[in-house]
Order: structure tokens, then sequence, then C-alpha cells
């Protein structure tokens, strides 16, 4: 399949729409300035590229969402997508953010912090989880089709774009929503200034290179199966050809000097795309304007094709947008094919560092575009994105029709189907491995066992994994720079690693997709307790609360170099995270992937769940009569590999993902629906990709977790598509606790201990056949996303050589 871009949206403090950025990009102008929105204590710059338009008064929505808004409305606009163009279920929405609605967050917690719980506005939470700016944005534009958040800090958006790709190619959706948004907050300006790495001045990437200066905005396009665009004369402006994802696994926050992660996904991008270096015109390079990354950033592009390659930052004029840089820089690289004009790195006042551009050029160093515009042929442009926890994300464009794909080579990128899951692990509160979670399930040992007190009379039944399980057999010097949700996902990949041990070159070539529900939140109200209480940010914290930090650990502990991703899309995020990770494996893009699932239960967590009456149960005996949920933090991870490349000695397994099926609800942030029909088409889509129907299900694992009004709908849902009553319907969550993502993937062990003859429930008799076991899973998160899929296990399959 060909993905076209039909429509773009584009908002910064360079300009309110596209148009206005392209001509201030070209004419060199610069919408970085003084900030005036964000707190300025314990920060050390008052430079940001501040979107000076939007104002806070009177505010339906955080700032968030009203970028993001103004970036999909021009978007949608531009494409000419009217409400006759597509079925809104078939328009799906795939979001990089690093803060979401971050600035809600924080007034939450400052009146928390200094007048108490009971003060708190429970709305201020409303659109604070990441999700819940798409949940937004989906309820703003009727978007019902499939629904996530990436969250790979300044990679984030360029992976949303790559995600949405794989949407179209997957049949997922026939067309994608798809970039970046990220707001102006006090946690990031916080946060950079106490890693002492904010300028005090205007960004000079490649040249001072002395610092960031943060902005912030959002790029959206609009990706499109190509044929299908054609056929309704729409305006195609660029191609996506492909992209490339992978981790340098070598620190938290700095890029390995290396540079082999960086080119590594260039090199992905560039197979997929079917291309070779030299076909490329044009990068639009990262150019944050740090020492480490600028110098990473140029010593690959050296190797990458010399110096005569044009490149440009559109940081210099923007400045870092974070979660939406690498969307607003692929916009800018299908403005570039459009207009085949390129933007200078502009700084403005500083003329040396326009001298040292312009001296770099002559020297025949880096062609880096100094001062003014310059008009060029352009077929193919790289768009880079390299991020803190070593996420390094490539995308190529290409005009349209400048090398037409030949329907072998897009058949190539989807040869592969017959991959197995190979190895599973699991650990929840005081169940320190899977086999002590599947004996908690089979005798209904509930694992919620502690109660938490999140302010002074007010406590929560909780379930915890104590920090000397989580660190054993690992380097505890290497553990105290990792915080407690990356502890988890590093206990369970151990684990993981130990049942289907990898050669280091194996790890090297290894992906790694991450999901959690709600991320670091412990670190972050951490990290945002020092600049409120003290005026200054903990450095040794701060890499932390970015969401991808805690993938970042995995990769750096086991060596894991190949593709990379961090989904935070709340409940649902697991099933998102199996999606990419099969997707990745079909494109060759790697041989295996591990795909983990971890989330924490902080006490900020209890706290503003607390402010939601009857959300919370305050026992466990309440949970299990839907009277409210109780809380349990755990961990699993899987290994997908492709069939077609082990070795003969290596074994086989018979259990797979034979089908997934994503759904979204227009619902708004915080909402969840009253009917089933929306959740019964995740089932209904997941089943058709399977290949079987509803009477061929064994068992279904629920996201059932206690409360009562979302429940209910689940159950209806499965009886909208006709499972039977009598087909057992697992509810391991009442047991565990609500595990939020990781209880979406925990069903694989479940499936793989119930074709073992195992019991994991006390109700319920483990089915037995002489054919496959069919196992049905589903997922939601708040707010409108609904997604499931069907685990297969096949006993005959494992004994394939083949």
């Amino acid at each position: 399949m060909r993905v076209a871009v039909t429509g773009y949206g584009l908002i910064t403090a360079a300009g309110e729409n596209a148009e206005a950025n392209w001509d201030a990009f070209i004419n060199a102008r610069t919408g970085i300035g003084e900030n005036t929105i964000v707190p300025r204590e314990g920060v050390m710059s008052d430079r940001a590229g501040q979107f000076r338009p939007m104002t806070e008064t009177d505010a339906r929505h955080d700032r968030a969402v009203r970028l993001g808004e103004a970036a999909i409305g021009e978007a949608l606009e531009r494409a000419g997508l009217g409400e006759d163009a597509y079925p809104r279920e078939r328009i799906g929405l795939s979001l990089g953010t690093s803060l979401g609605g971050a600035r809600q967050g924080e007034k939450f917690h400052r009146d928390w912090i200094e007048r108490g719980l009971d003060a708190t506005n429970r709305f201020d939470l409303i659109e604070y989880p990441l999700h819940a700016t798409a949940d937004a944005l989906a309820a703003k534009f009727a978007l019902h089709g499939p629904r996530t958040i990436h969250s790979n800090a300044c990679a984030a958006g360029a992976v949303a774009i790559a995600n949405g790709y794989e949407y179209l190619l997957d049949g997922q959706a026939d067309v994608v929503v798809a970039g970046g948004v990220d707001p102006l907050a006090w946690i990031s300006f916080g946060g950079f200034s106490s890693l002492g790495v904010l300028t005090s001045m205007n960004c000079a990437p490649y040249t001072r290179s002395d610092g960031i200066t943060l902005g912030e905005g959002s790029g959206i396009l609009i990706l499109e199966n190509y044929d299908r665009a054609v056929a309704r004369g729409a305006t195609i402006y660029a191609e996506l050809l492909g992209y490339g994802l992978t981790a340098d696994a070598y620190h938290p926050t700095a890029p390995d000097p290396r540079g082999r992660g960086a080119l590594a996904a260039v090199d992905h991008a560039l197979r997929m795309a079917d291309l070779e270096r030299d076909d490329i015109d044009y990068i639009n390079g990262h150019g944050t304007g740090t020492p480490a990354n600028d110098t990473g950033e140029l010593k690959t592009v050296l190797e990458f094709r010399g110096g005569q390659l044009p490149m440009s930052s559109t940081k210099s004029m923007t400045g870092h947008t974070l979660g939406a840089a690498g969307a607003v820089e692929a916009a800018v690289s299908v403005m570039t094919i459009e207009h085949q004009r390129i933007h200078p790195t502009f700084v403005p006042g500083d003329e040396v560092a326009q001298e040292k551009l312009r001296e770099r050029l002559e020297a025949g160093e880096v062609n880096i575009v100094p001062d003014q515009f310059i008009d060029q042929d352009v077929d193919y442009v790289l768009s880079n994105s390299f991020a803190f926890g070593g996420n390094n994300a490539s995308l190529v464009f290409g005009r349209p029709d400048a090398k037409p794909v030949t329907a072998d080579a897009a058949e190539g990128r989807r040869a592969r189907t017959d991959v197995q899951i190979s190895a599973t692990s699991a650990l929840v509160a005081g169940a320190t491995n899977e086999a002590a979670v599947i004996e908690a399930l089979g005798s209904g040992t509930n694992l919620v066992t502690e109660q938490a007190e999140i302010d002074p009379g007010v406590e929560f039944p909780v379930g915890r994994c104590a920090d000397k399980a989580l660190t054993a057999g690992l380097n505890r010097s290497a553990m105290r720079r990792v915080d407690h949700l990356g502890k988890l996902g590093v206990q369970a990949v151990q684990q993981l690693l130990k049942q289907r041990p990898l050669s280091g070159a194996e790890r090297g070539t290894t992906g790694l997709i991450f999901a959690t529900a709600t991320g670091p939140l412990g670190t972050v109200e951490a990290f945002q307790r020092g600049l409120i209480v003290d005026g200054k940010g903990d450095s040794k914290l701060f890499p932390n609360t970015v969401m991808n930090a805690a993938a970042g650990h995995v990769a750096v502990t086991f060596g894991l170099r190949g593709p990379t991703a961090t989904f935070c899309a709340g409940g649902a995020s697991g099933v998102s995270a199996l999606h990419l990770a099969l997707q990745l494996l079909r494109n060759r893009q790697c041989d295996r992937v591990i795909v983990a699932a971890a989330d924490e239960v902080a006490d900020a967590l209890l706290a503003g769940y607390s402010r939601f009456p009857g959300y919370l149960a305050t026992s466990v005996a309440e949970q299990q009569a839907g009277k409210g949920t109780v809380y349990s933090e755990g961990a699993v991870a899987l290994l997908l590999e492709a069939r077609d490349a082990l070795a003969d000695d290596e074994p086989r397994t018979g259990a797979y993902i034979s089908g997934i099926g994503l759904s979204g609800a227009a619902l708004g942030a915080g909402r969840v629906s009253r009917t089933p029909q929306e959740w019964a088409r995740s089932y209904r889509a997941a089943l058709e990709q399977a290949g079987i129907t509803a009477t061929d299900i064994d068992a279904v694992v629920l996201a059932e977790a206690g409360v009562e009004r979302i429940d209910r709908v689940e159950r209806a849902a499965l009886d909208e598509i006709g499972i039977d009553a009598q087909v057992p319907r697992i509810s391991p969550q009442l047991t565990t606790g609500n595990l939020q993502t990781t209880g979406t993937l925990l069903a694989v062990p479940i499936a793989n201990a119930l074709a073992a003859g195992a019991a994991v429930s006390t109700d319920t008799v483990p089915p037995t056949a002489d054919r496959p076991l069919q196992v049905l899973v589903s997922g939601v998160s708040v707010g409108g996303s609904y997604q499931a899929y069907v685990v297969t296990v096949d006993p005959e399959r494992e004994s394939a050589n083949q």
C-alpha cells in the first residue's frame, strides 16, 4: 500500500497556521521571545517559543487540546475531509505528546500541596492524563476510529506518524490523523533547567550550541491510502515512504556519541522506502542546540553522506516543541516538497552563529543552510528526531510519484505473517513471578494486601511490589538511577529473557515496545513537588519523568537496540503496543520484539481518583461487588518472534496473536460510553482479522475491574457480538487489583495456562478440546478507546518446524 499525505496543519510560535509558519521559516523570522505563561522560579531562561495569540482567559480546554484543535482543523480542511468523505469509524487518531495536560496537573498538585486534598478541583484532572488530549480531540472532530497516544519524549510526534502508517497498512483505518502536540509547562522548564541545558539566548543549533529553547505547538498530517485519495480527487502533497525506529541503549538522556542508533533508524527508513542514501535531497534535522545532540547529529549526517547534503533546523525559529517536534518537522518536510524550497537555520541577532554556518558550508563540512532559503529540486526528504531515553525516529517523505512503489516492493513490506509468542513473564504486587500470579488467580488469593495513606486519615487498599523483589538478580548499583516504574519493566524483561535467552547480537536487533497507562506518576509528583515547594527541581529525578524513561532503562540494561516506542494511552495501551510490534515484524524491521507493560500505583494516582466519588473502592470486597476499583501494580513482558528467523534448533510455540481490533468513540476526556456498540466493534474487528466467529471463542478475559458503569457496558458488548453466556468470562483484575494496561497483556500468560489445563479462576473450568484454543481479550481506556485481541494457542503449530 502507498500512503499519501493529503493534508497538514501547523501551529507554532512562528505562526498560527501552516502558511504563516512557512512564510516565517522561509524569510528567517523567529517566533522565539519572552516566556509569559510559565513561572520563572527555578528556571534559567526567560526565552520560549510561545504561541502568543492563545491566552488562558476563560479557556474551556487545556492548552494542549487547543493547540491540537487548531492544527487538526487546518489539516482536515486542507485534505478536504468533510463529513461524507469516509465513515467516521474509519478515521483514526495517532498522537504524540510528552506533556499533554501537564498544566492542569500542576494546578491540581499546587492546590493539594498548599491547601490540602479537600481543596482540590477534580475537574482539573479531566484533561490531565496524556490520553485525555487525544480523547478530547477525537470528540471535537468526531473521530471514531482507532486512537492512541505515543510518549517517546522528543520523538513522540514522529513515532505517532509511523504508527498511523501502520494503521493504514493493517486495514485498521482508511485515513489517519497523525502528529503531535505539546504546550509550554513549568515541569519541562524546571526539568531542563535542573540539567543546565536551557540557553539564556535564542537557541543556535549547529553553531553556538549552548542549550535549547523550549517551544510549543502542534503538527498534524492526514495520512490516506494513496489510491483512495486519488479516487476522491484529493491533492497529494507528499508520500510517506518509510520510517525507522531504534534505541541507543546508551544513557537516560545523552545520545550515543557514536551515532549507531540514529544511523540505524535512518537506514531502516530508507530500506522501507526502497531508497538509497544518495536519493535523499534534504534533511530536516533534529537540531536542538545542545552540544551533545548537535555534535552527535552532525557526525551521523557526515557518516550518512558526507558534507554536501543540505540540512536545516526548524527549532531555530520555533524552539523545541518536545513531543510535537517530530510532527512539526514532518509537516515542514512535506511543505519543503510542496514548495521545492529549503528553509534556513536562522538565529536572529547572532551574526557569529550565522557566520559559523557559512564557514562550515564553504569548508564542505556540513551543508547547513544559513541566512536565506535555497530553491532546489527536492524529491525525497529525511526528517530525523532523536530523544531522551535513546529513542531515534526517522521519516522519509517523497514527492508524489517521484519513484512509484512497485506491487512487488509494496507486498514485500508485509511478506511476513507467521509470528509466535516465544516466552512470557508477569509479576503483580506480592506475586513476584508468573507462576505465583497464575497460582493466585487459580486459588482466588487476592493480591491487594496493603493500605496507602494519601492524606491524613484518607486510606485506600493497594497492591504494591517491594523494591527488593524488583531488583532481585539485577546489578543494584545500576538500578540506583532507575525509578520504580523502570524497575518493574526491567524485572519483567529479566524474567522473560531467562525463559528465552538471547545472545548479545540478537538483543542488539531486538525491538522494545513499552506500554504504560499513567507512566512514572510517582517520579513526576516528586519532581514537581520540588518545584512548587522549593522552587527547584531535582536533576536526578527529571530524566525519569518522561514516559519513555522506563523503556530506556530496559533497553540499556539488556542492550536492546531494535525498534522502540512507548504508548501511554490509558488502559488499552498494551493492545496498541502489541499491534505495532506485530507490524514491525511483518515489515521486517526486526526479527523479534519484546512487548512490555508496567504500571505503578503512586499516591498521586490515588489522590487524583479519590476526588471522583465512588470510583475507588475502600475494600477488596467492594471491588469484587462492582462498587469501585482497587489499584495494583505489576508488569508483563512478551517475546514475539518471526518463525522464519528461528534456527532449526530454536523452540517453536503454539501461541500467537491471531487478530487485533481497534475502535473508538467520540465521548470526550474522562467520559465512558453507556452503550456497547463501539466496544463491540473492536471485538468484531479482532475476530474478523483472526478469521473466526464468536462461536469459536473458548474464553474471554475481561477488562472488568469493579467500576460497574464500565463493566456493564463490557458485558453488553460481548452479548452484542453473540458470545455465548456459557463461555467462561474471566475477570483476573478482581483478584489482582486494577492493573491498568498491564492487565490487558496478562491475558497472554492466562491463555497459555488455560491451554495447559491450569485453573485461572475459582469459578470457571478451563476449556478442553482437540483444536486450537481461542481467547478473546478485552481492553478499554476511559475516554472512549476500545481495543481487543485474540490469543490462539495451537499445539499442532508448536510441533511444526516450518
